[in-house]
Formats: structure tokens, sequence, C-alpha cells
């Protein structure tokens, strides 16, 4: 009589077989967790500018700052006068935030796929 094993043709696979730490799995953790940071910081940007965080906080300040910085690629393009040129933080809606968030995540998704292409070679 044979098992499931013997007839998928082989051994059960050990356990714990191709864990550990490698270079390249750190370095897609790290690379993950960058843009996890990148994209909390304007996924904060938009809750204020909703008033879901207060701008007076002790939080608003440096929000503000951190997601002016990873909007401005966004407003160098040009994208920030297409948009309506931005809004002032706490005032309203901000869509060059949103343009900056789909913008991190594409940057993301080129970056991951170099660090997969360099694990292959």
């Amino acid at each position: 009589m044979s098992g499931p094993l013997e007839r998928m043709g082989g051994l059960a696979p050990t356990p714990g077989a191709g864990r550990g730490v490698s270079p390249v799995r750190m370095i897609k953790r790290l690379v993950v967790l960058a843009f996890a940071v990148v994209q909390a910081i304007l996924v904060a940007r938009i809750l204020l500018d909703l008033g879901v965080i207060p701008a007076g906080s002790g939080a608003g300040a440096p929000i503000i700052t951190m997601s002016d910085a990873l909007a401005a690629p966004v407003q160098g393009v040009g994208l920030g006068g297409l948009l309506g040129g931005g809004v002032p933080a706490g005032e309203g809606f901000n869509p060059v935030m949103i343009a900056a968030l789909m913008g991190w995540t594409v940057v993301e998704g080129l970056v991951m796929r170099v660090v997969t292409k360099f694990a292959s070679v």
C-alpha cells in the first residue's frame, strides 16, 4: 500500500529547510520596511489633512515636514500643478499626497524587482 509521500515521489521536506537568514531576504525585508515607513508618513499626512490627526498636535509638525520632503519629487515633476498645486497642511485634502503615495509604491515595486533580479544572478 502506497502512502501519499510515495505517490508524490519523495520524502517529506525537512522542517526548517530553506529557512534562515540570507542576504537577499534581509535586503528585501529592509526595502519593504523602508517603503512602509515612507507610506506610513504619507498616509499620516493624508489623515492630518482630513482632520483625523490634529494639526496642532505634537506629531503634526514632523509629519508635515517629512511628508513635504517625500512629496517634493511629485511636485518637481510638475504633477503638483496638474493636481491643484497642493493645499497647505491641515486645510483640506491634498491630492499631491495621493500622487506621492502612488509614486513611492511604484518605486517600491521597481526596487523589489531589481533586488529579486540580483538574487537570481
